[in-house]
């Protein structure tokens, strides 16, 4: 047999003959696997013979036997189907997500609220995915996603900066949090005067002074302003412990819209803002995308089931 060319190239058409060959035993039954003639199967062995340069069958009384070479080479084929069939399994289950993860980060008030609602639906969606969610500030998801150490990060935008994308914004008026029995349970809507002779517990001056109408309300609150906290969670724990009314976000207090807790609108606007970022150095996930549109959906839905969950436009 004549040594094989320096520039000849195994074909995959090759491969497939002599693989059609061997398992079918004869030449004739690979031309009807490949759907092609007997002439064609046998060019195509040859011209893998001639490139590969040694034998890989020899006829002995009308039968055609692969040579010991031959079962070499075909060892080593059905390794590299075996590694094809797995990387294609792998694909299909990155691309359904059977398997990954998704690193989440979420400031506190959406740690309770919203976002363990929409990683209950990713979950039954993808049980096979890893999900991880730190609830931490604001501050430090961005940091988490400046440095490519969470994919997602739900924020308050106010901390968002240049490294870091932003691929969702809302804004929604902040709600006025009450014990079920308080008198002002009763109205659809807290005035700025009703709150004028109650206790309050306000978070910080930061958090309610986005707005003029609510730096305004907070200025003239501040001698009630017996309690403070730093959470919203906190705020209505106070509530429905009875030490007073609360302005809190309207996702805590939707949370905790049960029990003792009775949750209304407020006359002032106080900006309640949510941001999902990402990494601008990296594309998004499947899995990103997947949980961007359940994060989409349950917004949609709070907005559509609870009037006090109020957008900004």
């Amino acid at each position: 047999m004549q040594s094989p060319s320096s520039s000849d190239a195994i074909s995959p058409r090759q491969i497939e003959a002599f693989k059609a060959v061997i398992e079918a035993a004869s030449v004739t039954g690979a031309a009807t696997a490949m759907n092609i003639s007997q002439p064609s199967v046998s060019r195509l062995i040859s011209s893998l013979e001639h490139t590969i340069g040694f034998a890989l069958f020899q006829r002995q009384k009308g039968r055609l036997l692969p040579t010991p070479e031959a079962m070499l080479f075909y060892d080593e084929i059905q390794k590299f189907f075996y590694t094809m069939q797995r990387l294609a399994h792998t694909a299909a289950d990155i691309r359904t997500l059977a398997v990954g993860q998704l690193r989440l980060g979420a400031f506190v008030a959406l740690s309770v609220a919203v976002t363990p609602a929409v990683i209950r639906r990713f979950n039954q969606a993808h049980p096979q995915m890893h999900v991880s969610s730190l609830s931490t500030q604001s501050r430090q998801i961005v940091d988490l996603i400046g440095s490519r150490f969470a994919d997602l990060g739900i924020v308050d935008p106010v901390a968002t900066t240049s490294a870091v994308r932003i691929e969702r914004q809302w804004q929604f008026r902040c709600v006025c949090a009450l014990p079920r029995d308080h008198p002002l349970a009763r109205q659809k809507v807290i005035s700025n005067a009703q709150l004028m002779d109650q206790t309050v517990i306000a978070l910080q001056r930061e958090f309610l002074s986005r707005h003029p109408s609510g730096a305004a309300l907070y200025d003239a609150l501040e001698p009630n302003l017996r309690i403070r906290v730093h959470q919203s969670i906190a705020a209505c724990a106070l509530v429905s412990e009875g030490c007073g009314v609360a302005i809190v976000d309207p996702f805590t207090a939707r949370h905790y819209a049960s029990g003792n807790i009775v949750v209304r609108p407020l006359e002032a606007t106080i900006p309640f803002g949510i941001g999902i970022i990402s990494s601008p150095e990296a594309p998004l996930s499947v899995a990103a995308r997947a949980f961007l549109t359940f994060f989409d959906q349950e917004i949609e839905k709070a907005m559509q089931s609870d009037p006090t969950v109020i957008p900004i436009h």
